[in-house]
């Protein structure tokens, strides 16, 4: 008996293995061998356009300047910070409140939804194209009417730093938001009615019943909503890049935009690897703080 469990767990183990053998290859492929490499090269003066950089180890001296003297680099992590606090948290107040309003049963119900989702089924690439048509100076299809009211006749949305950026921001709930929505339509078309037929039976209102019963029962999926929105909108790059390209200046660089000039124009990969594991580290370590802090859990609560 003893040796027919024994041959029936050695081959249930070679069985995981050999399913587990593909994904295991894959994630090595994909991401530990480009992560060693850029681990490498970040200690290392590599140019591809410079002789004097042919990859001469240089320990951290890339880290002590990106992190020490870059101005550039903390004002594309300033402007992704300040993107971030202002696009996902509107992202989020409004999908909720889509959600909350298409949670019911009416006519085109179906149709509604799916005209929602369109814009987060666009590729970002042509997000990005569609409005650079739609706010094409003079005769873009919303610029046209901007003009009609005085606004931006003799220039660009994305001429000026303030408007080029509050655009973006626009752009960025516009595609988004239909996203947050669909989580939150999910936790609400999931939750148990009754809950909520109790509060209403108490008398509570509908925004009582909002505070206190659905938002807590809706809080897991929150949690994993903002965090989802918040990572991506960190490493926003391709509506950026096809928009304002970073400009005007350096006013709508951000941490993914600083990167790409780094690496992909200047070819300065050695000092462009340091910029993206640093930002890589960071994303980590706010994740884990972001988690920790919507969870609500102490910091002492494992150890007990």
């Amino acid at each position: 008996m003893s040796n027919g469990t024994t041959v029936h767990s050695a081959s249930t183990k070679t069985f995981l293995w050999v399913c587990m053998g593909p994904v295991l290859v894959f994630l090595i492929v994909v991401a530990v061998a480009p992560l060693t490499l850029a681990l490498i090269d970040s200690f290392r003066e590599l140019s591809m356009i410079s002789l004097s950089k042919r990859g001469a180890a240089i320990g951290l001296d890339n880290y002590r300047e990106l992190i020490g003297t870059d101005s550039r680099f903390y004002g594309a992590v300033l402007h992704t910070a300040v993107f971030m606090a202002i696009a996902v948290p509107l992202e989020f107040v409004f999908g909720l409140l889509i959600a909350l309003w298409i949670n019911r049963q009416f006519a085109g119900r179906r149709l509604v939804l799916t005209i929602l989702m369109i814009p987060t089924m666009i590729a970002p690439v042509v997000v990005g194209m569609i409005w650079r048509f739609f706010l094409m100076p003079s005769f873009g299809v919303f610029t046209v009417y901007l003009n009609r009211i005085g606004l931006f006749e003799e220039t660009s949305v994305f001429s000026g730093a303030l408007t080029a950026f509050g655009a973006l921001i626009i752009i960025d709930i516009w595609e988004w938001t239909p996203f947050i929505m669909l989580i939150m339509l999910a936790g609400l078309s999931a939750m148990p009615k009754a809950p909520i037929e109790a509060a209403t039976i108490d008398g509570a209102s509908r925004w009582q019943i909002l505070r206190h019963v659905q938002l807590p029962l809706l809080r897991p999926l929150i949690i994993i909503a903002l965090m989802l929105r918040a990572i991506d909108a960190s490493k926003i790059f391709d509506t950026i890049h096809v928009l304002t390209g970073g400009g005007p200046g350096n006013a709508t660089e951000v941490i993914a935009t600083f990167a790409y000039r780094t690496n992909f124009l200047k070819w300065d990969l050695g000092y462009g690897a340091s910029i993206c594991l640093v930002l890589a580290f960071a994303s980590l370590v706010v994740a884990a703080l972001f988690f920790k802090m919507v969870s609500g859990k102490p910091a002492a609560a494992g150890a007990g």
